[in-house]
């Protein structure tokens, strides 16, 4: 009467415990490939936005700085108010330039989760089969 116990020889069972663990591996490695590439567009756009954002703040400051010398020179409305309308704007968009990178991580990690769940799935799948034996040959 055979119990359901697989009666194969222990070397066997460990060299395929160890292709199949090795099977695994690769397909993970390739998950993490995958899965890194994808959070990469992520951090470069993010970047992209951030940088708008520098160089926005920088275009406003001068902006700014050049209202208060012509403020200085002379009180003539037209020029001053010209400077201020465009740093105001150059400023409004540096802030919204730096909502937008920010609002693009929230919630954002660089941890591959779904590799890390998969890898911890395949260690027990495999501590199942090597306790258990294998099912499949």
């Amino acid at each position: 009467m055979d119990e359901g116990i697989d009666r194969r020889p222990f070397g066997s069972i460990v060299d395929e415990a160890i292709a199949k663990f090795a099977s695994l591996m690769r397909l993970d490695l390739r998950l993490l490939e995958a899965e890194m590439r994808s959070k990469m567009s992520t951090i470069v756009s993010s970047g992209v936005c951030g940088l708008a954002a520098a160089i926005l703040f920088v275009l406003g400051a001068f902006a700014l700085v050049q209202f208060l010398i012509l403020a200085m020179i002379s009180l003539g409305i037209g020029a001053m108010f010209a400077c201020l309308t465009v740093g105001m704007i150059l400023i409004g968009a540096g802030v919204l330039s730096l909502y937008l990178a920010k609002r693009a991580l929230v919630g954002w990690t660089i941890t591959p989760i779904e590799t890390v769940n998969q890898v911890r799935s395949d260690l027990a799948a495999l501590k199942q089969g090597i306790r258990y034996g294998t099912t499949q040959r």
